[in-house]
């Protein structure tokens, strides 16, 4: 079992020192405490935009999670709902988990939205790219964290 988790790690390890370190034309960024603290851009993220990314098949969020206070009856539950996703992250916390998810689960489903290389399971039309940009990740940080639950 052990044996089994190092293997893991080590080639995840490997994989994101090598993809972080290749991402020359992305923004740089610093991992601190399973947080990218700071923003990927300069300008405040739109929570408009954010939305309309989030469920448009640009971000493809639909596919996967129960997104609140939207009506299209095909939401998905592979991953968590994300009613309340605002109470339970920091905005440093959610960009990791958009830019790469892989730093906190080496397994998930989830595609690192910020990412352009050592991945796997890559749509054509990605290859050498990220899904979003640095500032659609912040539009849609910013939206998801207006998600609260009182």
């Amino acid at each position: 079992m052990y044996f089994k988790f190092f293997i893991v790690f080590s080639i995840n390890f490997y994989l994101f020192i090598y993809s972080t370190s290749a991402n020359n034309n992305l923004s740089n960024y610093e991992i601190v405490n399973f947080a990218i603290p700071l923003s990927l851009t300069s300008l405040e993220g739109d929570p408009d935009n954010g939305r309309n990314i989030v469920i448009s098949r640009e971000g493809n969020c639909l596919a996967c999670h129960i997104v609140p206070n939207i009506s299209d009856k095909f939401q998905g539950n592979i991953g968590p709902s994300l009613a309340g996703v605002g109470n339970r992250y920091t905005i440093g916390e959610l960009r990791l988990r958009l830019v790469d998810p892989y730093v906190i689960s080496p397994t998930t489903l989830m595609p690192a939205f910020y990412k352009n290389k050592g991945l796997i399971r890559v749509d054509e039309k990605y290859i050498g790219k990220s899904i979003l940009t640095a500032q659609q990740i912040e539009d849609v940080i910013s939206w998801l964290i207006t998600l609260k639950i009182n």
